[in-house]
């Protein structure tokens, strides 16, 4: 027993974090729908989702840890691999998600310490986001036997965690009655943007180059290409809030930063929908003529889904705006079947492999 504890810790994969990311989003999505759409039921079930999270995290975060302390070398082996070495960075990213989740749910429920809990998770978040960013990008740079076909979805893990920061920090600056305080966490989540936004293209550039002209994505990482509609949405949604918080130092500016949002946001939600179609589109191919087998890459469903549904319903909510507001409605209706399919396959699977460990 000792031994497979062991084993467990050593083995873990931070993949797994992002089912906090998938059940955060979750959570976003269902408050902005019971807003848009008056369903105040859905508010009690986003607030479970929020606390059910947390303890998720809190477990997956220990272990994650535990990894770190006892088997470091194995985690920088990990982060030097060509392959999988994005994938950490969904550890502050689920970090974040925590602080999103008690700074929106919690501002609007009053839940408990929600200002406090969503300041704390968001520095955790950033703090190790920025070490695994640079080292992430750091270690593929300096890898000399770096090959294009290497390159797949999870590399877009760390500049999607690197734009997810301001969706959470941006918040905070209405918690912080200290101004100079609030002015400096705004700067640093403008940081955190423009270092997501550029990696974030040039790996897109990389990704989509190795599909076209070089090699298709395995089907065991294939779930990883549905984060590229993740930036999109973060884009849109920091947008917005940036125009809203950056009035505060500069209200000079206020119609011109609310006037570059209510152009660009439909632009960028516009093509996360078209990218969303297509995905779906590509996995049934996947699905019918290739092969998509069952592992935790799957939970790479969730959360972009959520990301494209949120982003809908925000605009919609901001402008005023029933065609968002009825895509967005429509993408977490999907959101829903595809969090119970991947569920389902989860326990599915846990559930498999507990048969074959008694035997």
């Amino acid at each position: 027993m000792k031994e497979q504890k062991v084993g467990f810790i050593k083995n873990f994969t931070p993949i797994w974090f992002a089912t906090v990311l998938g059940f955060g989003g979750i959570a976003i999505a269902s408050i902005l729908v019971a807003k848009a759409f008056n369903l105040l039921w859905l508010n009690p079930f986003a607030v479970f989702l929020v606390y059910f999270n947390f303890g998720l995290f809190i477990f997956l975060f220990s272990v994650w840890m535990l990894k770190g302390i006892f088997h470091f070398n194995s985690l920088i082996q990990e982060l030097k691999h060509p392959i999988i070495a994005g994938f950490h960075s969904l550890m502050p990213a689920a970090a974040i998600m925590i602080a999103i989740n008690f700074s929106n749910v919690g501002q609007a429920f009053s839940l408990w310490q929600y200002q406090g809990v969503s300041i704390f998770f968001w520095a955790i978040g950033a703090v190790f986001e920025f070490v695994l960013l640079t080292l992430t990008i750091y270690f593929l740079i300096v890898n000399e036997k770096m090959h294009i076909n290497f390159v797949n979805g999870g590399w877009l893990i760390p500049p999607v965690a690197a734009l997810l920061t301001p969706v959470a920090g941006l918040k905070l600056v209405e918690f912080i009655p200290f101004l100079p305080l609030a002015k400096t966490i705004l700067w640093v989540n403008y940081f955190f943007f423009g270092a997501g936004l550029f990696v974030f293209l040039l790996i897109a550039v990389a990704l989509f180059m190795k599909i076209f002209f070089f090699e298709k994505l395995d089907p065991k990482i294939f779930p990883s290409l549905w984060i590229i509609l993740v930036p999109f949405s973060l884009i849109a949604l920091s947008l917005s809030l940036f125009a809203k918080e950056t009035c505060i130092c500069l209200p000079e500016f206020k119609n011109v930063f609310m006037g570059v949002v209510a152009l660009v946001n439909p632009m960028l939600i516009g093509a996360g929908i078209w990218l969303f179609i297509l995905l779906i589109i590509l996995t049934h191919h996947y699905l019918k003529k290739i092969e998509l087998p069952y592992g935790a890459g799957w939970w790479a469903f969730v959360f972009p889904t959520a990301s494209i549904s949120i982003a809908s319903l925000n605009q919609a909510i901001l402008f005023n705006q029933p065609f968002f507001a009825y895509c967005g409605l429509v993408i977490y209706l999907l959101l829903i079947a595809i969090t119970l399919v991947v569920l389902l396959r989860t326990i599915k699977s846990f559930l498999t492999k507990k048969k074959e460990v008694l035997k």
